[in-house]
């Protein structure tokens, strides 16, 4: 349902956790672009 209401790429993983823990690493590891796209 997401992929098609977002047209994203969508992935299940077995650990959410150590996911979610990576993708905030790179999300802070480039705060300018995170910045740009910030509501």
């Amino acid at each position: 349902l997401l992929r098609e209401e977002t047209g994203l790429p969508i992935s299940v993983t077995d650990d959410p956790l150590s996911t979610v823990v990576l993708g905030s690493g790179k999300a802070l590891d480039n705060l300018d672009i995170l910045k740009e796209v910030m509501i």
